[in-house]
């Protein structure tokens, strides 16, 4: 389906300034609520640091990831026919109508793109996003080089997301043309179970109680524990093999023949449940990045993606599945051949 367009190039940016994991357990609020499997949140989670965006917007993250696979790419930005924001979590402004999308064509000088956001599927409104963008560029002989990109920064005390991660502030970028022939993409796929929508979400100014002492973080992550330990989890494993599967027999593969899986880095219980549920050699599933900057929003498929290629794992020829779950709640699947 979507085998005549490449990714040409992709790249991430991390502020330079870390914060260790204790510390961010010391500053914030995080729940003590038992997890399945008698797991402790803090201290089985496997990470040792994040970075934190500072004086750094939303925005600026997308922009300089978006100026890294500009140059990576060796193309001028007047090329880009299409820019599409996949940031998951609260931007600079709160808006309906408002992207960064904008700010990012802006900053490049892409006056020829036609700029929006798609950005209602969590960690996987990478792979939504992807689908839409190969969608219409296959369908369009004027949509040619598109870009996609994220920028994501945890509102201040906001970076334990019990019980499933802590978040890392960063962004990503990338870049698809037609035609090109390496990361061509066979396959994407994605679903959605909508009755979960509010088991982790942001509440937003609408929803905020005037009389909580504590209403400043009207924009922090809220979650309901009880429907996640009994409605999420039941579920989650069932969502994988349904886009994997899916986008596995749309691109004519099997299982056997996945050189590499690309998947969050969420935590390290999480990894091992995703491997042993999906019956997967743990030495195939990419989240080597986990204890030196958490996760990543989105991000997790471009910078795990890009490290593995850079580190060799991936190897030009291989075939490669990029999944991820994300709050929403949304399931995504993508395969490439390098």
């Amino acid at each position: 389906m979507h085998g005549e367009i490449g990714i040409m190039a992709e790249a991430y940016y991390l502020p330079p300034t870390r914060k260790g994991i204790d510390d961010v357990f010391g500053d914030e609020d995080v729940p003590n609520d038992p997890l399945a499997g008698g797991l402790d949140f803090q201290r089985d989670i496997g990470i040792d640091a994040i970075h934190v965006a500072g004086d750094e917007t939303a925005s600026d993250l997308s922009v300089r990831a978006a100026k890294l696979a500009v140059d990576k790419a060796g193309i001028d930005a007047s090329e880009i026919d299409l820019i599409v924001g996949f940031t998951s979590i609260a931007e600079d402004f709160v808006a309906p109508t408002w992207s960064a999308a904008g700010i990012v064509q802006r900053e490049l000088g892409a006056s020829r793109a036609f700029v929006t956001s798609n950005n209602t599927g969590g960690c996987a409104s990478y792979h939504a996003t992807l689908s839409a963008v190969c969608a219409v560029m296959a369908s369009s002989d004027s949509m040619n080089t598109a870009l996609i990109f994220a920028g994501d920064k945890a509102p201040p005390l906001n970076h334990a997301y019990y019980p499933v991660t802590v978040v890392c502030d960063g962004g990503s970028a990338v870049i698809l043309r037609k035609g090109h022939p390496r990361r061509r993409i066979l396959a994407v796929e994605a679903s959605t179970v909508g009755k979960l929508h509010d088991v982790l979400y942001a509440a937003g100014y609408p929803h905020r109680d005037p009389s909580d002492p504590c209403a400043h973080r009207w924009l922090h992550m809220t979650g309901d524990y009880k429907r996640f330990n009994e409605e999420v989890i039941p579920v989650n494993l069932f969502m994988f093999r349904k886009v994997m599967r899916a986008a596995m027999k749309s691109a004519g593969v099997t299982q056997d023949e996945i050189d590499q899986y690309i998947y969050p880095t969420f935590s390290s219980w999480d990894q091992r449940a995703f491997c042993e549920g999906m019956k997967i050699d743990p030495s195939k599933v990419y989240t080597r990045g986990l204890g030196a900057h958490g996760h990543l929003q989105e991000t997790d498929m471009v910078l795990n993606h890009v490290d593995a290629e850079e580190d060799g794992t991936i190897k030009d020829g291989d075939l490669v599945m990029l999944t991820t779950n994300g709050a929403g709640f949304a399931w995504g699947a993508t395969i490439l051949r390098q």
